[in-house]
């Protein structure tokens, strides 16, 4: 029996913060991608400082910008007071979690990085610990969710690594022949 293994995945935006040599944290914006499971898979400039970082020191913390932050407005549009602390201490890893992101996982590289062309990175992280604001969790028990406080990511069921199938139109009397069947059918579509 021939068996595929499809994963599910997503895309979403995120803001990664890494360590910097000096003990300094470094935070940046991009998109990352959920595999099936509690793994994060990211792509990221060779030689820019959070693939630099995390090649040397494997913690990360992913936080998940609120609902309605564009990606392209970038941290400039999180909402945020002026007395109110930027980050959080992470309970597990080195890097800081961004306080007002409703949603931040705490992850350490798991694997050797794949370097693509010299110039592209991919990191695979391990999810450790995972936060979540009160609000955006729901009660146990209550059997309904409603539906405008729940967003939940799009999945594309196919292996990562394949290009979307294109497809090819096929006239009808060819698929007719195909299933051995009458084109134009008859009655009740019988050959």
């Amino acid at each position: 029996m021939n068996v595929a293994l499809e994963k599910s995945s997503s895309v979403t935006p995120a803001l990664l913060s890494t360590e910097n040599d000096d003990g300094t944290f470094v935070l940046v914006e991009l998109r990352i991608r959920w595999e099936l499971g509690p793994v994060v898979s990211v792509w990221l400039p060779s030689r820019g400082r959070t693939a630099q970082n995390l090649a040397v020191r494997p913690d990360v913390v992913f936080n998940l910008p609120p609902e309605g932050a564009e990606a392209q407005e970038g941290a400039s549009s999180m909402p945020c007071a002026a007395d109110a602390p930027w980050t959080e201490p992470s309970e597990l890893v080195r890097p800081p979690r961004l306080a007002h992101c409703p949603v931040q996982l705490e992850a350490r590289r798991v694997g050797e990085r794949t370097v693509t062309d010299g110039a592209w990175t991919q990191i695979e992280a391990q999810v450790l610990r995972v936060h979540v604001d009160p609000r955006a969790v729901l009660p146990l028990g209550d059997g309904g969710t409603p539906a405008g406080a729940w967003h939940p990511p799009v999945h594309d069921f196919r292996p990562s690594a394949t290009p979307p199938p294109r497809p090819v139109p096929a006239p009808a009397r060819e698929l007719a022949r195909q299933r051995g069947l009458r084109y134009p059918a008859g009655r009740g579509g019988r050959p």
